[in-house]
């Protein structure tokens, strides 16, 4: 009986941290969505840049959509690491 409930332990466990690094990619999506939108906005009512608008919204889209991927592959990688430490042995 004890080992069964220690396993529901790290069960819950895992599913607790699988949850507050879901919550975590989810506001971070959320807050690059939200500046992009702000950029967007932002270029729609620049008077200097009306002749080019098309080329200034997908620079920003572009922009914006790198640095997403960019902080979202950061951030997964830390949650997995591919490389563990292994610690030396003091002698």
């Amino acid at each position: 009986f004890f080992f069964f409930h220690r396993a529901e332990d790290r069960k819950t466990q895992a599913k607790a941290s699988f949850d507050a690094s879901m919550n975590t990619i989810v506001f971070g999506s959320a807050t690059f969505a939200g500046a992009g939108a702000v950029a967007l906005l932002g270029s729609c009512f620049s008077k200097t840049l009306s002749k080019d608008r098309g080329l200034t919204n997908l620079l920003i889209i572009t922009a914006t959509v790198c640095c997403w991927l960019m902080w979202l592959i950061t951030y997964m990688m830390q949650l997995h690491p591919l490389v563990k430490p292994i610690p030396m042995k003091e002698e």
